[in-house]
């Protein structure tokens, strides 16, 4: 599994986490974030829900636009596997991650609860790992179609002088 599926599917995992208790209870979703005990109307009911469908569809597209589950045959594949659309999608990602950071952060800072702080944890996490795969994952410009080394890399401040290139050198 590459970068891009493991993100895929863990922003997925997080996302479901956070989706099914909108989802399935949200009148208990309200109590625990309410300081006195009331009962959820139903526009609350009809806002928790939709957020909840709305999160796991983000999930979702993720998994099929980043290529993790393959949507067509083998054939026609690319060899990398790496869709065309993974780098927006992760970029769309990365700005849901960091702007819900910010937000539980901030809520966390004003309330002190801790299920803000978990939440702050979460996000920031998934932001950094989205940032890791839209800055690293999946780019295969500078490796040589022959020898299959990176060519961005260079030998300073360390020589190697078991590397191709200082063998060819020789020659």
């Amino acid at each position: 599994m590459d970068t891009v599926a493991a993100f895929s599917f863990t922003n997925l995992a997080w996302l479901s986490t956070q989706a099914v208790p909108l989802i399935i209870w949200p009148s208990f979703i309200s109590g625990i974030l309410r300081e006195e005990p009331e009962h959820a109307g139903p526009l609350e009911t009809y806002f928790a829900r939709s957020l909840g469908f709305a999160l796991l569809s983000l999930g979702l597209i993720l998994v099929l636009l980043s290529g993790a589950v393959p949507l067509t045959s083998s054939v026609e594949t690319p060899v990398s596997g790496i869709s065309p659309y993974a780098s927006a999608a992760i970029l769309v990602a990365l700005m849901h991650h960091a702007s819900a950071a910010f937000y539980t952060y901030a809520r966390y800072s004003w309330t002190g609860e801790t299920g803000y702080l978990l939440g702050c944890i979460g996000s920031s996490v998934l932001a950094a790992f989205a940032l890791y795969c839209v800055m690293f994952a999946g780019d295969t410009a500078m490796i040589s179609r022959y020898h299959r080394f990176d060519q961005s890399t260079s030998g300073f401040p360390f020589k190697n002088s078991h590397s191709y290139r200082e063998k060819k050198k020789g020659l």
